[in-house]
């Protein structure tokens, strides 16, 4: 099962790309150009300077700040070295994890009966917007105009789903299918400060696997960070690789 879930998620991570000139590059530009992520790379340990030097010569170039997602099986094995020794600062590691999809599956995240809404146009991302800003992410306007672009083609990509506590915005997440449809990727899991430890987190989780298991997914896909890794891997996920952001800023 997990080398099937690889080969899936590298094919999803080349997908949306465009391809780099050198090496096994895809990247994803933002709506504005001013952010690029590297969602998919792989290059032989003598190609790899290279490919990092024309990466970020690009980004100084245009100006814009570039991430670089390392998944544990991207190669050369010393990766993660090179891109900080390019200048590179690596952000919090987070372990993707995986779980079938089924009824029972399901049961194990039962919780509390919250109001939660599947957000299905612009106006409603105004709040999944002021949870990102109470928990402090950057770029949230970015997020909105991709979202709502997402948004007016359609539901077929995402879902999006935000849970309120007496008529307040408390938290929020969100499901990706990919265009096949075996495996869906839950992303964007959020809980303003005041309401965490309550529940909030589980039923989000179950709201996104029962639209999985209505549009009959195989498996759900998560970047889990340490915080959330036990709550998940306690309830049925199984750990696949691991993937740590990395991240390049222009120089003037």
């Amino acid at each position: 099962m997990i080398s099937d879930v690889l080969q899936t998620l590298d094919a999803g991570r080349q997908a949306g790309g465009q391809r780099g000139a050198r090496g096994d590059v895809f990247r994803e530009y933002s709506s504005e150009g001013a952010e690029c992520t590297i969602t998919y790379s792989h290059a032989t340990p003598e190609e790899i300077d290279a490919v990092i030097r024309e990466e970020t010569s690009l980004a100084d170039a245009r100006g814009y700040t570039l991430e670089w997602k390392v998944y544990g099986h991207d190669g050369p094995p010393d990766l993660k070295d090179r891109l900080a020794a390019a200048g590179f600062e690596a952000e919090p590691a987070e372990s993707v994890m995986v779980l079938p999809v089924t009824e029972e599956a399901l049961r194990a995240f039962e919780a509390p009966a919250y109001d939660i809404r599947r957000i299905a146009d612009r106006a409603g991302l105004a709040d999944l917007v002021a949870i990102s800003r109470d928990v402090g992410r950057r770029n949230v306007e970015e997020e909105e105009r991709r979202l709502a672009a997402i948004l007016d083609r359609g539901p077929e990509q995402t879902s999006v789903y935000v849970a309120y506590v007496d008529g307040e915005a408390a938290a929020c997440g969100r499901i990706h299918f990919n265009e096949r449809g075996e495996i869906a990727e839950l992303c964007g899991g959020r809980t303003r400060p005041a309401h965490r430890h309550h529940g909030l987190y589980i039923a989000l989780v179950a709201a996104r696997l029962r639209e999985a298991l209505a549009r009959h997914c195989a498996y759900v896909l998560v970047d889990a960070l340490p915080t959330s890794e036990p709550t998940l891997r306690k309830r049925g996920f199984r750990w696949v690789t691991r993937t740590q952001p990395f991240v390049y800023r222009p120089q003037p």
